[in-house]
């Protein structure tokens, strides 16, 4: 460090724990002794906690206070004075999650950084479950327990939620996925496809086929998988698959560690106290909406996403989306055959007869981009699920595309697995 800057103290109060960010003019961070230097995905310099105290530049600073997305941010900017100078900012609230019964969670922490980094993390974004995948020894001591800093609203835990992209042996075998849940592991996917996904060819373009959402055409056939991770970035891939007669749960998930955690959500409605076992409960019933930053609701009915309603020919119900809080602009109401209803309000609302089987979900859209998606509430008629045609053709037609990029790389009685898949398929085309 330069000898010829005068250095001040600054001490940060919010009243509770947040994210804070600390800058000069020519874009620097400043950060606490001790701290890991970090950004988010603006560029922003930050670190979390409250009444810190850190050593700055006796000239002009801005300092941010931040929550995570259930917050705004408040900011100033001071040129700090001889002794110590105390600044109090705290975020503005633009929604309380929790106190309706829903928890948001981030179900892609990897468990390779200091556990005080992650529950300074989890608290200063508010981020009420963290999953924390297992990365090393140490890890594995946590398994099936909370970790030390987890409250009544605020849960971290190892292995609570497991990608597809953690094995070793991939594909993995149909038994490997079955034993997992029957221990209670929610299983899904970690990374979105890249692009648009009009076409089977496009979700199977390029890449490795064991990073991606690519097997999840057969997981979820064959119900092996409780969600699809990659919702928020690849939504349209999302509805073919529950378009297709599949009920797997919409979460977020993305592989990229840049920012803070928790900057996609995966929320999840629970019926009663906090806990893991609660929370897994919900994602597996399909109880959520994934967001990167808005508060999304769903009604059919006066029933949430995760529902099914048993509806005889042409009975009418009553469709209602809501939505609180940043980035969205727009909200869409879509069924199995496309658009319902939409609006740039607050809420939107439409009544609708089901004829034939089909689904509900509610997207937020901003900027051109899916914000927040629900799962499915489900419009079953005289028992009969949704199947629609042009998705089934579009996932048998994407299992032949994956069959041909794994034929090489896999033993033959993995592509056994793709069969059973393919029957499952065919089966709801008649």
């Amino acid at each position: 460090m330069r000898t010829d800057v005068s250095l001040a103290t600054i001490r940060l109060r919010a009243g509770f724990p947040c994210r804070w960010s600390v800058w000069t003019d020519d874009g620097k961070g400043w950060y606490p002794s001790g701290a890991s230097p970090a950004r988010d995905l603006d560029g922003l310099p930050y670190f979390h906690g409250d009444d810190v105290v850190l050593r700055v530049p006796a000239r002009r600073l801005t300092v941010r206070a931040a929550r995570g997305m259930e917050y705004g941010f408040a900011q100033t900017t001071l040129v700090p004075g001889d002794g110590e100078t105390l600044v109090e900012l705290s975020p503005a609230r633009l929604y309380d999650a929790a106190a309706m019964g829903w928890y948001g969670g981030d179900l892609n922490v990897c468990f390779n950084r200091p556990t005080q980094w992650v529950a300074a993390s989890q608290h200063g974004e508010d981020l009420h479950v963290v999953n924390l995948l297992p990365q090393d020894a140490e890890s594995g001591d946590w398994a099936g327990r909370n970790l030390p800093w987890s409250d009544e609203t605020h849960v971290a835990r190892v292995g609570l939620a497991t990608s597809t992209q953690e094995f070793d042996d991939w594909p993995p075998t149909t038994d490997a996925l079955r034993r997992l849940r029957e221990r209670g592991a929610l299983i899904g996917y970690a990374n979105a496809f890249g692009g648009p996904v009009e076409t089977p060819q496009q979700l199977l373009r390029s890449g490795d086929p064991g990073h991606d959402s690519r097997m999840a055409v057969v997981d979820a056939a064959l119900g092996l998988v409780d969600s699809f991770s990659s919702v928020i970035a690849s939504a349209r891939a999302y509805r073919r698959l529950v378009g297709a007669g599949n009920r797997i749960a919409a979460v977020a998930g993305t592989a990229h560690r840049l920012g803070p955690i928790g900057r996609e959500r995966t929320y999840a409605h629970v019926d009663g106290p906090l806990t893991a076992e609660s929370y897994a409960e919900a994602v597996r019933r399909g109880r959520t909406f994934a967001t990167t930053g808005p508060f999304l609701e769903l009604e059919v009915n006066g029933r949430g996403p995760g529902s099914t309603l048993d509806l005889t020919p042409g009975e009418p119900v009553r469709v209602t989306a809501r939505l609180i809080g940043p980035q969205a602009e727009r909200i869409r109401v879509l069924t199995a055959d496309g658009e319902l209803v939409s609006g740039s309000g607050h809420e939107v609302s439409a009544d609708m007869p089901v004829v034939w089987p089909t689904y509900v979900v509610a997207v937020a859209e901003g900027e051109g981009l899916v914000r927040a998606h629900t799962s499915p509430v489900y419009l079953d008629v005289e028992h009969r699920r949704v199947a629609r045609e042009e998705d089934v053709t579009f996932c048998l037609q994407w299992l032949d595309l994956l069959e041909e990029l794994i034929r090489d790389r896999v033993a033959p009685g993995r592509l056994a697995t793709l069969s059973e898949a393919r029957r499952v398929y065919e089966s709801r085309l008649v």
